[in-house]
């Protein structure tokens, strides 16, 4: 096998001119800013040279995307990915793509409930339906010999989505959204994306309640349906042992009728709102938690996997849990959390990281008994702002190497697979290799992580949340305060 040697190159200056310009610089005054611009370019591998398959896209003459990726597995995963979801609701509809996924296997017309489970039991394959802020999917795994069956059934389940059942189906589905236990995690992220984005569908609830549900109507399900379920929205992704030709003609069978939408309304890019919506309870018990967040990049940025990286700078923490204990962490956050006042300052503490098409969100999230509040807030904070300052080339090492094992030690099913090319073709229009990925981690280093957190980090608006005993929570405005560093 051939194989590919990646070089830099670098043109020098004659030593003469190098040690003027050297004088020139010294005899100046250094700025305390980080740099403001990258300086090394970044060659993208070929995948095939790391022996991996590559992804392949085509697009059908409506609009509707094929996108495989061969692997040697027995089992095939193949989905239908939408750019589609929370933020094409409307204040009419609010709570639509919730019914949509609800309604979703109760059957269709051509498929009643009983015949449509009967079909994927008989194949031995698995159905899941998932609705996100900003994409959905419907995913089927099951045996290569079933794929067009499968697909078939992924066509009637898309295409002709059972909202006539909403009558028959609404106090069932309504009681289930009464009656269900939702991950207080979950609860927190919700209410933040609500108040970062108060004015725009990107904020609407994805958890509930949701205000004005029951009031909706066939006809508004309907039309959310119409209005996004469109060919240029599209995505046939599968990964297994199987041929793109193969999909692409099986997909065209059964997508190639699908009606490609009509121009969109224009739209603006989400506000970010500088913001705190507070929730005291100090009757819920001991523990308190809390999110900050600031407005981060879209997936297509130059300063995405930038984001990524500091993500795992700052981290995660869980109390008494993991193979290092925190008070010996070589993370700079994660020590000084677990080491403040010599018990630790909170109970767990999670980073995080999310892309949307045109805006972002990147932030920490924390559980903390309720006297700690005050001094878990302020080692994040702390956290966050030495970011754009002090950040040294072993953290930003060790938080790349988390980052790769958080990437590529993840399941490595098909379905695993499917999703993970699905959501890429609808976020880059490609799937992206892992060399390439890899690649792309490895051209960030400590310069770069305080020029992308200078930029768009420091002193910048910040939007919080928290929910429970919260005496201890400091003022908005001195939790914005904190997003600069003060040396006076």
């Amino acid at each position: 096998q051939a194989s590919q040697r990646l070089a830099f190159r670098c043109i020098l200056p004659p030593l003469g001119i190098a040690m003027l310009a050297f004088r020139r610089f010294a005899s100046r005054q250094v700025a305390v800013a980080p740099r403001s611009a990258r300086g090394v370019s970044q060659v993208l591998p070929d995948s095939a040279a790391w022996n991996q398959a590559p992804a392949v896209v085509t697009v059908l003459p409506n609009g509707v995307r094929v996108a495989t990726r061969e692997t040697f597995s027995e089992v095939t995963s193949v989905g239908v990915f939408l750019n589609a979801g929370v933020r094409d609701e409307t204040k009419d509809n609010a709570g639509a793509s919730h019914l949509i996924e609800q309604l979703a296997l109760t059957g269709t017309a051509k498929r009643p409930k009983a015949k449509l489970e009967s079909e994927v039991e008989s194949m031995g394959a698995t159905l899941d339906v998932s609705v996100g802020r900003e994409q959905s999917s419907y995913t089927m795994s099951l045996f290569s010999s079933d794929l067009k069956q499968g697909l078939e059934i992924l066509a009637d389940v898309v295409t002709a989505p059972a909202v006539a059942n909403w009558g028959k189906e609404k106090e069932n589905i309504l009681r289930k959204l009464d009656e269900r236990e939702v991950p207080t995690r979950d609860v927190i992220d919700d209410r933040l994306h609500a108040c970062a984005f108060r004015d725009y569908s990107l904020g609407f609830s994805t958890v509930g309640p949701f205000e004005g549900i029951a009031s909706l109507t066939d006809a508004h399900l309907k039309s959310y349906v119409d209005t996004n379920y469109t060919a240029e929205n599209m995505v046939i992704a599968a990964s297994g042992p199987l041929k793109h030709e193969q999909l692409v003609q099986l997909a065209s069978a059964s997508f190639g009728g699908v009606k490609a939408g009509g121009p969109k309304p224009g739209s603006t890019k989400p506000y970010f709102c500088g913001a705190e919506l507070i929730y005291r309870n100090d009757e819920m018990g001991p523990l308190a938690y809390l999110s900050v967040g600031w407005e981060g990049v879209p997936w297509r940025s130059p300063d995405a996997v930038t984001f990524m990286v500091m993500e795992h700078v700052i981290g995660s923490y869980k109390k008494n849990t993991g193979l290092v204990p925190g008070n010996i962490s070589g993370n700079r956050v994660v020590n000084a959390v677990a080491n403040k006042m010599q018990v630790g300052c909170a109970e767990e503490f999670q980073a995080f990281n999310r892309f949307y098409k045109d805006t972002g969100m990147f932030g920490f999230y924390i559980v903390c008994d309720e006297v700690a509040v005050e001094h878990a807030m302020g080692e994040l904070m702390f956290g966050m702002n030495l970011l754009s300052f002090s950040v040294t080339d072993e953290e930003v090492e060790r938080a790349k190497r988390e980052l790769k094992a958080k990437l590529f030690s993840a399941p490595t099913s098909a379905a695993a697979s499917c999703a993970n090319l699905g959501s890429h073709v609808l976020a880059y229009g490609r799937g992206i290799p892992s060399s390439e990925m890899i690649f792309r981690i490895d051209g960030v280093d400590a310069e770069e992580v305080k020029r992308v957190a200078w930029k768009y980090l420091n002193d910048a608006e910040i939007s919080t949340t928290a929910l429970g005993p919260l005496h201890g929570m400091p003022q908005y405005y001195d939790l914005r305060r904190q997003t600069g560093m003060h040396r006076y």
